[in-house]
């Protein structure tokens, strides 16, 4: 079936965006009255797989022989974005630390899996700016495999009451794919759930959603995390991640599951290759079509390490910034990262330069 998307292109922000706005000669990103953009990117897939790219003016979207099909899209990448999330402002990056209370996670695990240093690591991250906190107490890192819903409550259970205890008005996500332990989670007060494997992996873990009306992180992942990746194919990476989104948030609002429960990764990292991040990252913009906040997670992941080969760093900071600072200007509204110091200060800089750069 032929297909059709459209990537907002030639963003801009601040005043400059504001002034574009109220001429009409750009439309509001997300329904921000400081991000604009003033063309978008069409991109046609026919029958047989074969794409084409299309570069126009905003207006002239209307103009396409297929503008009904365009329009609805356009019409989504400017509406506001609504989250069912307390102290949460989309129209500010929203830094999402990680806690992992894991003895094997990819980049840190043992080493905030007690009390004391997980605790003095969340001061920290709120300190430095953290606008949520992300816990997880199962690694799901290439190769590694489940532990049982109880361990994995075990882990995390103490931590996220004295975390809620301290900084009441932190959001807390809950990064599980399994349903008892999101049952868990609601129960002591998390404020939404990061599903790895958005809802696949366990079939019952949409209705926990469903009655808590909470909010679902939903990232895209290609197989588990044991087999994830052996040797992950796709047609076009970012296209098929695109409709595997589409079909899947019909599917759960055919549930009930609201829009102001939905948040969308498309999974660096998870089930992709080298370049498939690069693709994906590069063409970030394109999910805004989709009508939900966009988090991205790239924080010390090996596809920065294996693009700079011999030269790759432990912290891997410098390819983290790069990769959250061009989603930040493609307006990605939401960062899980391990250096919420850094990026906090990136941010700060790079929104100065975004706002004065016209």
């Amino acid at each position: 079936m032929a297909r059709v998307y459209l990537r907002p292109v030639n963003i801009s922000f601040g005043d400059f965006a504001k002034n574009l706005i109220e001429t009409n000669k750009a439309l509001s990103l997300c329904g921000r009255d400081n991000a604009a953009f003033t063309h978008v990117e069409i991109i046609r897939k026919n029958e047989t797989g074969e794409i084409s790219k299309k570069l126009v003016f905003y207006k002239a979207v209307s103009e396409e022989s297929d503008h009904a099909i365009c329009l609805p899209i356009l019409h989504r990448i400017t509406s506001k974005r609504n989250l069912n999330l307390k102290n949460i402002n989309l129209n500010k990056p929203i830094i999402v630390g990680v806690l992992n209370l894991t003895p094997d996670s990819f980049s840190d695990g043992g080493k905030y899996n007690n009390k004391v240093k997980a605790l003095d690591h969340v001061e920290d991250m709120v300190t430095y700016g953290a606008t949520m906190i992300d816990v997880g107490g199962e690694s799901t890192r290439p190769g590694s495999t489940s532990v049982t819903e109880l361990d994995e409550i075990k882990r995390v259970s103490e931590i996220i009451k004295l975390i809620k205890k301290k900084y009441s008005e932190i959001p807390i996500s809950l990064d599980t794919r399994k349903s008892e332990v999101m049952k868990h989670g609601n129960d002591i007060g998390v404020d939404l759930f990061n599903d790895v494997s958005a809802l696949d992996f366990d079939n019952k873990s949409s209705d926990v959603v469903l009655a808590s009306k909470k909010p679902v992180i939903l990232n895209h992942s290609q197989g588990t995390p044991d087999t994830m990746q052996l040797n992950p194919t796709y047609g076009n990476a970012v296209l098929d991640i695109y409709d595997y989104f589409e079909t899947k948030i019909k599917t759960l609002k055919s549930l009930g599951i609201n829009d102001d429960q939905i948040i969308i990764d498309p999974g660096i990292g998870f089930g992709k290759t080298v370049e498939h991040n690069l693709e994906i990252l590069s063409s970030i913009a394109i999910y805004h079509g989709l009508g939900y906040p966009i988090m991205v997670g790239p924080s010390r992941k090996s596809f920065i390490g294996k693009l700079m080969k011999e030269l790759d760093s432990n912290d891997r900071i410098g390819g983290t910034i790069a990769s959250v600072l061009f989603s930040l200007s493609q307006g990605v509204q939401m960062f899980r990262v391990h250096d919420v110091k850094i990026v906090n200060e990136s941010f700060a800089l790079q929104t100065e330069f975004l706002n004065r750069s016209r």
